[in-house]
Parts: C-alpha cells; structure tokens; sequence
C-alpha cells in the first residue's frame, strides 16, 4: 500500500511540474490537459483548479472555466479563507466579466464579512459589464440588488429607473423616480423630472419639469 501511494505522489509531482512549466511558456492547452490529468485523480484539489481556471477562460472554455473558479473559492470558503475566496472571485471576474452569478457571489461575501459598500462597489461592477440589449435583465437584478443595500444612492436609481423604462416596464421606473424626486438635490431633480416627462408626457409632466428646471424643486 505504502508504494502505491508514493507512486501516486510521485505522479502528482510531475504531472505538476510540466505542467506548470507549460503554463510559464504560454502553452496553454498542454497546461490544460496536465492539469486535468491531476483532477481526475484529484477533483476537489483547490490548487490545480486555481491553475487551470484562468488557462480555460483564456482559451474560451468558459463553462469550464466558471466550474473551476467555484470548485476553488468553494474549497476556500469550506477552509474559513473568506478574503481568499473573495480575492479569486474577482480575479474570476475580471477574466469572466459577464458572469452575474460572480459578480453577485463577491456581494454576498463582502456582505458576509461586513462590508456593505464594497458589496454595492461589487454589484455596480458587475452592472457595468452588461451594456447590451440583452443583458438589461441581469443589470436590472444587480441593481435592484444593489439598490437594498444603499436606497439613497441616486446614482444606483437613475440607472435603474433607466434601464426598467428602456425595458418596457415604464410604471415601475416612474416609481422608481419618483421616490428618487421626494430626496433629490436640485441638478439631480431636473434630471428625474426629464426621464419622467420623456417616458410619459402630460401636462403634469411637464409643469414638474418646467418648475423643477425654473425653481429646483
């Protein structure tokens, strides 16, 4: 038995050292597959899954990529290495940009240890990544996310309120404004005034326009 097992650690060690002497010459894919040889033996080992992560996101493996990022962060958290994990994520996120489910994981972290502004920091990054038609939905959610951590922040609820009107959701965005006009300072009030009128114009509308732009309230 005991052979057996110093077999197996040999293979482990070779198997390591090529292929991090692959991953050094940018050789990615052999990287990969040596890398994959250690999890088939190993599939929890946070260190190889560390490895191989960033190599499959970069040779556009990004299902597998995600898998590996979470396999890792999971077996940090399972350590108690909190800020680790978070350190991992959002190297996962820098390479993954577009992956909500990242961005939403920091969030929770960093809410976890406290740190409610560098959640809502974490939610507006991941916002800020998803520019398309398509993925107002998924900026819909991290904003809504964000929003119940920091309901001031006017920033957060314009934004919002934009992207639900662009949406089609009209009658939730003009709520959403216009909680945002109870406390807003007069530039920023001139500024909800107008998305209101333009996203329903009526002579109201346009009397809190004309009054918000003449008097600032």
């Amino acid at each position: 038995m005991a052979v057996r097992v110093r077999a197996r650690g040999y293979e482990r060690r070779r198997l390591l050292q090529r292929a991090d002497a692959a991953r050094k010459k940018r050789r990615h894919k052999k990287a990969i597959v040596l890398y994959r040889k250690v999890l088939a033996a190993e599939p929890e080992d946070v260190d190889t899954h560390k490895k191989i992560a960033p190599l499959l996101a970069k040779t556009k493996r990004r299902p597998e990529a995600l898998a590996s990022y979470k396999k890792a962060v999971e077996g940090l958290l399972g350590r108690g290495f909190d800020d680790r994990a978070i350190g991992l994520l959002r190297a996962a996120a820098a390479q993954l940009p577009k992956e909500v489910s990242l961005w939403r994981t920091i969030a929770q972290l960093e809410l976890k240890r406290g740190r409610r502004a560098d959640a809502v920091k974490a939610l507006v990054e991941g916002r800020r990544q998803l520019r398309s038609r398509k993925q107002r939905p998924a900026a819909i959610k991290l904003l809504i996310e964000a929003r119940k951590l920091d309901a001031k922040d006017f920033t957060l609820g314009y934004d919002l309120a934009c992207l639900l009107g662009k949406s089609g959701a009209r009658p939730i965005a003009l709520r959403v404004l216009d909680e945002l006009g109870l406390t807003s300072l007069p530039r920023q009030l001139r500024r909800v005034r107008l998305r209101q009128f333009r996203l329903s114009p009526s002579p109201t509308r346009a009397w809190l326009l004309l009054r918000a732009l003449l008097l600032g309230r």
